[in-house]
């Protein structure tokens, strides 16, 4: 004789093993997938880092919104990336090399499927060894140094700002225009300074410039008096900031003003990207002449300022977080077109990556990638802007790249 309510009772438990199968499937379908942050919050490239911070935070609520900005066409509507949320896991390296690498294998083991180096050139030329060895992709959004993507280890990396050399060739045009044939750079001791500062020297001796100074403010000093004097006392044509420290870089700006020290300068856009620097500097910093990234009349950088002053407040965006929503916008695209977060895979693609449209630069300007190019930018990535009134608030009407 058959039991009904037994029956009964067993296919209403397989039912709901089924249902719960059917509720793990639903959940894995939206896990959320994790992008690991390296960010600095108390060493030198705090002050850029932490801007560049609020820029992934934003950006990363616009995609899983299926907010794209100006790149529907690129990037279509979908939500998230592969339909999961974008969620953000930190770690703070400290701009410190001996830590990077620790940082980013404790974001892998915390599930970050896709890291993002927000520090120091210096300190991410350290973490990148993980992703060559993980096999994760890693960008760097807003690092400028070329050594990055350079061998060993630059197998899994990418990066979207001009490089550091790139935007050497735009000063060095600028001076060749106006006449300039000394120069003295100004840097501080910290690792990633070195790294840009070097490269730039190289490239204007290289160029048939003579440098008649290379001054180093150690980090912490409270004044840069004794160094801004010896580059009076070489009289050089032009000054060249390499600071990569935002308190050693005012120091530089009020010593220079205190020595009445009116020789033409110019600095790396570390100086556009912190505006801490400006707030320290004061008026010390107008006249300042920097090859940047972001001007008023593309448009693509005028949708991006328009949703990030909307957050943060008017005249907030500075050139960093263009860099941060183009890999955000990297990482989605390469994602959905290969169907998976597989490292390789997603290195694969980007490599292929050809006309991708970008939030900086002149306008119409795209990153373009390839197997041995793992830096998108061109020149036509670069404007000149100068400092008034405490901000980089001019385009330089003198040259443009």
């Amino acid at each position: 004789m058959v039991d009904f309510k037994r029956s009964y009772m067993s296919a209403l438990a397989v039912g709901a093993l089924l249902l719960s199968g059917s509720s793990v499937l639903a959940q894995d379908a939206v896990k959320p997938l994790v992008i690991g942050v390296i960010e600095d919050r108390s060493g030198g490239s705090t002050f850029y880092s932490q801007e560049s911070v609020k820029a992934i935070k934003l950006f990363s609520e616009l995609l899983n919104k299926g907010d794209v900005l100006f790149a529907k066409d690129t990037l279509g509507d979908k939500p998230g990336i592969l339909g999961r949320p974008i969620e953000l896991a930190f770690e703070d390296d400290e701009n410190n090399p001996n830590n990077t690498v620790i940082k980013t294998r404790r974001l892998l083991e915390r599930g970050a499927e896709v890291i993002f180096f927000l520090s120091g050139s210096g300190a991410t030329t350290q973490g990148r060894v993980v992703c060559t060895e993980q096999k994760v992709l890693c960008i760097a959004p807003t690092n400028v140094s070329a050594k990055l993507v350079e061998a060993p280890n630059n197998e899994y990396i990418f990066t979207i700002a001009p490089q550091s050399a790139l935007t050497a060739e735009a000063y060095i045009e600028a001076w060749k225009k106006l006449g300039y044939k000394r120069i003295a750079g100004v840097r501080d001791s910290s690792a990633t300074s070195k790294i840009v500062g070097d490269s730039y020297v190289k490239a204007w001796e290289a160029a048939g410039f003579e440098t008649v100074a290379y001054e180093t403010v150690e980090i912490g000093a409270p004044d840069a008096n004794a160094q801004m004097l010896r580059v009076r006392n070489a009289k050089p044509d032009v000054i060249m900031d390499l600071f990569a420290s935002a308190s050693e870089s005012a120091a530089m700006y009020r010593s220079k003003e205190r020595l009445k020290l009116d020789t033409p300068t110019f600095a790396s856009n570390t100086l556009t990207a912190t505006p801490h620097i400006w707030q320290l500097a004061g008026d010390a910093v107008n006249g300042t002449l920097v090859v940047d990234t972001i001007g008023t009349t593309n448009p693509n950088t005028n949708a991006l300022r328009a949703a990030y002053d909307a957050k943060y407040g008017p005249n907030t965006m500075v050139w960093l977080h263009p860099m941060v929503w183009d890999g955000l916008a990297l990482v989605k695209k390469a994602a959905e077109t290969v169907g998976s977060t597989d490292g390789t895979a997603m290195r694969d693609e980007i490599a292929k990556v050809q006309k991708f449209p970008s939030s900086f630069g002149q306008p119409g300007f795209t990153l373009n990638f390839s197997a041995d190019k793992h830096n998108g930018a061109s020149k036509q990535g670069l404007v000149v802007v100068q400092f008034a009134d405490g901000t980089p608030s001019r385009v330089w009407d003198v040259y443009q790249p």
